[in-house]
């Protein structure tokens, strides 16, 4: 195995990697987002960094020492080889750690490492739907404020129960109110202001048009 596949294995088994006199791969794992607007959780992400500070290397060294079948002394100059190697690089030139990323000198001058890109096939998106459990109580997010799921749902249930209510109610008034007018226009003169048209036609004597001539 090349040593680049062995700081590869070293870094994702233990979440770092100690490169003597360079400084230390890290390994940071982001949390998972929550899109609550698309209704998707986007799943954590690794995230790799090359800080300055120091690291013991012993333990990467007998790791080394196993994986090759050498001596501590082999695996050591194996690796320091290695970092020579990196600490050696101008703006021409790049070292590349396979599939984890490369190291390079960027423009300022300063050994600097860039992390690849990670297929999104190993961290996809999923949905995320609410899911409630009648009749037991757990915290949800209404608007901007976080109440109780059992709380929210009596809530709704009582305000559907006043409107079903109140919409009979109202049903029954309106129709004893046009029971009433029903009833008071056939007892009253006043129903002929709905049915027929109670004033009298006065008639209108004639008026002679034509004169008769006696011969």
């Amino acid at each position: 195995m090349l040593i680049e596949d062995l700081i590869e294995s070293y870094l994702l088994r233990n979440q770092f990697c100690p490169l003597p006199k360079l400084g230390t791969l890290v390994v940071y794992e982001n949390n998972a987002q929550i899109e609550i607007v698309n209704k998707q959780i986007e799943s954590p992400k690794l995230e790799i960094k090359f800080e300055k500070h120091q690291t013991s290397e012993v333990d990467f060294i007998h790791f080394i020492a196993k994986k090759k079948s050498v001596n501590y002394d082999e695996a050591n100059t194996l690796l320091v080889d290695f970092c020579n190697n990196i600490s050696a690089l101008n703006n021409f030139s790049e070292i590349i750690i396979n599939q984890t990323g490369r190291f390079f000198v960027n423009k300022d001058g300063e050994l600097s490492f860039h992390q690849n890109e990670i297929a999104i096939e190993f961290f996809p998106t999923v949905e995320a739907n609410r899911v409630t459990h009648p009749n037991r109580s757990h915290s949800i997010l209404v608007g901007d404020q976080e109440r109780k799921a059992i709380f929210e749902k009596s809530k709704t249930e009582n305000a559907s129960k006043v409107a079903k209510k109140l919409w009979w109610i109202s049903a029954i008034i309106l129709f004893l109110i046009g029971i009433g007018i029903c009833i008071f226009a056939y007892q009253t003169d006043f129903k002929g202001y709905f049915w027929k048209n109670n004033n009298k036609i006065q008639p209108v004597n004639p008026v002679n048009t034509y004169q008769v001539i006696q011969k």
